[in-house]
């Protein structure tokens, strides 16, 4: 297990890590541009020095401030895939994967069949001849990976390791790379400020703002109960703070979000503040007002219309503003666009209520 509990003074504001990861687990950090993602990396990497605390991994100290314990880089068996891979591009697919063991001093004899062994595991074995620039993206990525586990790392640090791939090959590889992780088995870090990336690889996801950690916990954790405006618009669901203003009824609750009212399946509740979230994908939009039991139904402007291949994500910019989400082909049929009124419903069963 890693346990990692560090403080860093930045140039802007503090930042404090403090969170465990367990063996074969995946870690991802999101959080916008500049909140101190890649930083922590480094720290844990020993690039970085914390100002105080303490780094542990399998019960060894790697930092520790109070008895000045410092492990240094090289012997941190840690794993570093950069966003842009940094491979060297005069170098083959091998020679690459080889260098880190030689420049830990690997014993020589003992090089090539470690090679082998990795590129086997990752499936690139057919690339050991080839340059860089002779490898897709993907490609390009599993040699990375590759020779940031060749030196028996035990920890995984990805950062933003899709970032520099474009959309179409973004899509392909994170499920390759999804795979890669499961295989190798070790404890990752990634850190990304893309949702979709933290939903799909993270056992554990940990939302960061300006150094600080505004929640951590499952995916399901953070889709179902976000604990902010923040960590909701991160992660892509529609969030509110509202009102239970009356007694359930039938099983649903009567919820104001300013002059808004949403109903909820909410059992008994009891009347005070509460949060409520409900996922784009949950809310039905049509040109005329529906014909349906939603509860829920909203007369709204399309706002921002955003492609995201298959998927549709329209901003809707009324009474209660929310996102919708749905298919290519239901926007072509409605044939609406941005500037347009349309009305979005959602049944009191899609909006969820916690404290």
């Amino acid at each position: 297990m890693l346990s990692v509990q560090v403080t860093k003074q930045l140039r802007e504001f503090p930042l404090e890590l403090a969170f465990e990861v367990k063996p074969a687990e995946t870690l991802v950090i999101i959080g916008p541009s500049g909140c101190g993602k890649t930083t922590a990396l480094n720290i844990i990497a020993g690039l970085v020095s914390p100002d105080d605390g303490r780094i542990e991994l399998g019960g060894r100290a790697l930092y520790d401030a109070s008895s000045g314990a410092s492990v240094p880089v090289e012997e941190r068996k840690v794993g570093y895939v950069f966003q842009d891979f940094a491979l060297f591009p005069h170098m083959s697919v091998k020679e690459n994967v080889a260098y880190g063991l030689r420049a830990r001093r690997h014993p020589r004899a003992e090089i090539p069949e470690k090679v082998n062994e990795i590129l086997g595991l990752l499936g690139i074995t057919p690339l050991k001849d080839r340059r860089p620039d002779a490898l897709s993206g993907g490609e390009r990525q599993r040699v990375a990976l590759a020779r940031a586990i060749a030196c028996d790392a035990e920890i995984l640090l990805l950062d933003e390791p899709l970032g520099s791939l474009d959309a179409q090959t973004r899509g392909r590889v994170r499920g390759e790379l999804q795979r890669m992780l499961r295989v190798v088995g070790r404890i990752a870090i990634m850190v990304t400020h893309d949702y979709i990336d933290a939903l799909t690889f993270g056992d554990r996801i940990c939302v960061m703002d300006r150094g600080r950690v505004l929640q951590m916990g499952s995916r399901e954790d953070l889709l179902h109960s976000p604990k902010s405006r923040f960590v909701a618009e991160l992660t892509g669901v529609n969030f509110f703070e509202g009102t239970i203003s009356a007694g359930s009824q039938d099983g649903v609750a009567e919820i104001w979000v300013g002059d808004s009212c949403l109903y909820a399946a909410a059992g008994q509740k009891e009347m005070g503040g509460t949060l409520v979230a409900f996922f784009p994908s949950e809310v039905t939009i049509t040109r005329e007002p529906p014909v349906s039991s939603a509860r829920n139904v909203f007369q709204t402007e399309i706002k921002d219309i955003i492609h995201m291949g298959d998927k549709v994500r329209l901003s809707l910019n009324g009474a209660l503003p929310m996102c919708a989400e749905i298919t290519a082909d239901a926007l072509e049929e409605l044939e609406v666009g941005e500037g347009d009124t349309v009305y979005a419903s959602l049944k009191a069963t899609a909006v969820k209520t916690y404290r």
